[in-house]
């Protein structure tokens, strides 16, 4: 019996080479979440399902205006140099190690917006770089610079009463440090603010700079204020704030305080798998009751 080979391509289309077409990096779900909100909610704003350099403009400029940064300020310079990254990051070519790929050349490339015209990002192709720039990083200093700068910005347009000529880096600081990613670090960390981020505050942001109305701000914001602060018992200080503002990017399951760091989820949020008791850490110890397995007691938790 005879065999015959088949060729069930189409003559308009080229087969794809699966193994060719797979992405390096992909995100979760909950990732994918919150950084098409940030893409849909903060950049698009012509609803075009694309995003070009201006986009990041009115972002950046609500920022600032929010926390009342003059165009001559440092602070302002500052906001322009993370600008820039963004935009080398996430509109400009990608590098040839990635661009050069099939998969990055059709999600990534300039034909991926459907009119062939580079400095483009397409929502498809912001997820993309966000996976690949996110596939190693496990904790804050694994992040790039630009985006540790702007959890430091973002800290302190929320908390404007932060003295931040005190507490930032100056723009000539930043412009040396962008070359020494180790003296960069360190002179971050030598200037974290001593204020404290309030409900009220949170509020503000989210009504001024996202634009939640004060319907669905008085519907979210003690639910967002206890995540960031597990359930009060926190103070939401810049430290607290880092770990809010990487899991953000990093955190891949719901309910984490990342959720509430930009744009608010839209959805209702499943609940905790478990409560969680704060109270014995906050009991004098000649209070508390040694645990013993065979023992018969009235306690409501065990610390582990």
């Amino acid at each position: 019996m005879a065999t015959t080979w088949v060729n069930r391509c189409s003559e308009d289309l080229e087969c794809l080479d699966l193994e060719d077409e797979q992405p390096l990096a992909q995100l979760s779900s909950m990732q994918t979440d919150k950084m098409t909100l940030f893409f849909t909610e903060l950049l698009d704003h012509d609803r075009d399902d694309v995003i070009i350099d201006t986009d990041f403009d009115q972002f950046f400029e609500r920022l600032a205006h929010f926390a009342d940064w003059s165009p001559n300020s440092s602070e302002f310079h500052i906001l322009l140099e993370v600008k820039r990254e963004f935009i080398d990051h996430f509109i400009n070519p990608l590098p040839a190690k990635w661009g050069d790929l099939p998969y990055y050349r059709r999600v990534c490339g300039p034909e991926a917006s459907g009119i062939n015209m580079p400095g483009r990002t397409t929502l498809d192709g912001w997820l993309a770089r966000w996976a690949l720039h996110l596939s190693e990083m496990k904790r804050f200093t694994d992040l790039p610079l630009y985006l540790q700068y702007l959890c430091k910005i973002l800290f302190h347009v929320i908390d404007r009463t932060t003295e931040t000529c005190t507490c930032m880096c100056t723009y000539a600081l930043l412009s040396k440090a962008m070359n020494d990613e180790l003296n960069f670090v360190s002179k971050l960390r030598s200037v974290y603010g001593t204020g404290a981020i309030t409900k009220p505050a949170l509020a503000a942001f989210y009504r001024s700079v996202i634009g939640l109305n004060a319907a669905r701000i008085d519907e979210i914001i003690d639910t967002a204020y206890d995540r960031m602060t597990s359930n009060g018992y926190l103070i939401l200080d810049y430290g607290t704030y880092v770990h809010c503002f990487t899991n953000w990017l990093m955190g891949k399951n719901p309910n984490g305080p990342g959720q509430w760091v930009l744009v608010p989820p839209k959805d209702s949020l499943p609940p905790p798998p478990f409560p969680v008791d704060y109270s014995a850490l906050n009991t004098e110890p000649a209070k508390l009751e040694p645990y013993a397995p065979d023992k018969k007691t009235n306690r409501h938790s065990v610390i582990v």
